[in-house]
């Protein structure tokens, strides 16, 4: 149904009809595109229905909530604004993330500057699953992402976590970093996407096309003259950190609400970890003197090399500083006896480094009514 400025406006309720009913009619159809399209963007059509939508979206957002929680059988949810003794109970009974123990996924959820909230899932007075969620735009991610890949949060099991999921009433995206069983969660929505690797145990520089080996030489000629890669120093971690945050600020994905956990996460985690740790942080910067030039943070993992956090200071652009430094956090990966390096998705650019040999996935976890705000134009 299309309103124009001609319509008669429908009360409130009516539209919290509409929307569970256009919910009802099948979620799990919408694609990337419309997913990510759809991320915090002002509502589209006439000045009508934008004004709707402002009126609109709230209610039906409160009343998905309510109706959630009316509906939800087996599944108690309790909402905390901050961090607490209860939440500390809950972690300590319920299985750490593999490869992160308790006190370390404890960073995640301290305060930031970026609202939080966390929502303990409890079955039969038992916990069961305690998700903690940090605000972007108009919907929550679980604080894990972009710090911890393929995280969402710590539960009983698999299916524990989806019943919690469920029970929320509220909007959780997870944009990236998750494998295919995440369709075993029932998300709302979920998404493919191709990821680039390189192959370190192969003469990977044989795959490249010869214009990018060029480049990556030339960078390495100008480069090489007067950098030096430094690893592992807690500056530099801080630098990247930062420099990511005010390269990407400005950007509408809004992706920088992330950037105080990034830091405050990784720091405690490399400290803590050793050589025998299964999952392990690192920081590679290139030097020119004491002034950092670009830099990488990268998870090693069941020997594969992820790429978290990539920056540059563009003032060295004119020496290719960016193409040295992927190439040098490749070399590095590959002296250290890791098997692959993934480079993630999304970027054409990546294209030039690996190929594309394994999937990442992304997923929507939201009420039906919610779900037809986007339809209708209204979020």
């Amino acid at each position: 149904m299309v309103f124009d400025q001609r319509a008669r406006r429908p009360p409130l309720r009516t539209i919290a009809w509409m929307a569970d009913k256009q919910g009802r009619k099948g979620e799990s159809v919408m694609s990337h595109s419309e997913a990510m399209d759809s991320v915090g963007a002002s509502p589209v059509g006439s000045g009508f229905e934008r004004a709707l939508g402002y009126v609109a979206a709230p209610a039906v957002i409160s009343a998905a909530r309510i109706a959630t929680r009316l509906t939800t059988r087996g599944v108690h949810i309790a909402w905390f604004d901050v961090w607490n003794s209860t939440l500390d109970q809950a972690l300590d009974a319920l299985p750490a993330i593999p490869g992160c123990d308790r006190d370390l996924y404890r960073e995640l959820t301290q305060p930031t500057s970026v609202r939080k909230r966390h929502a303990l899932a409890t079955e039969n007075g038992q916990p069961t699953a305690l998700i903690s969620l940090r605000r972007r735009r108009r919907y929550w991610e679980p604080v894990a992402y972009q710090a911890l890949p393929g995280v969402i949060a710590p539960a009983s099991s698999p299916a524990a976590l989806s019943r919690a999921l469920h029970a929320l009433g509220t909007e959780v995206r997870i944009e990236g970093g998750l494998k295919a069983d995440v369709a075993d969660l029932r998300p709302r929505t979920f998404w493919s996407q191709e990821r680039r690797q390189v192959d370190l145990q192969s003469n990977y520089e044989a795959l490249w096309t010869s214009k990018h080996r060029n480049n990556v030489r030339r960078a390495r000629k100008r480069c090489d003259e007067f950098m030096q890669l430094r690893i592992d120093d807690e500056g530099d971690l801080e630098w990247c950190c930062a420099q990511w945050g005010r390269m990407w600020e400005s950007n509408d994905a809004n992706e920088t609400v992330a950037a105080e956990d990034r830091l405050r996460f990784w720091r405690a985690f490399m400290k803590s970890q050793t050589a025998d740790s299964p999952i392990q942080f690192h920081s590679l910067h290139l030097l020119d003197g004491d002034r950092r030039t670009a830099g990488n943070i990268v998870m090693c993992q069941d020997g594969v090399v992820l790429g978290q956090c990539i920056v540059r200071d563009p003032e060295y652009d004119h020496c290719s500083v960016g193409v040295r430094s992927m190439d040098s956090a490749i070399q590095w990966s590959a002296s250290a006896g890791q098997r692959w390096f993934d480079l993630g998705g999304g970027s054409d650019y990546k294209r030039l480094w690996g190929e594309s040999l394994s999937l990442g996935y992304g997923a929507i976890f939201r009420p039906k009514a919610v779900s037809a705000l986007y339809r209708f134009g209204l979020l």
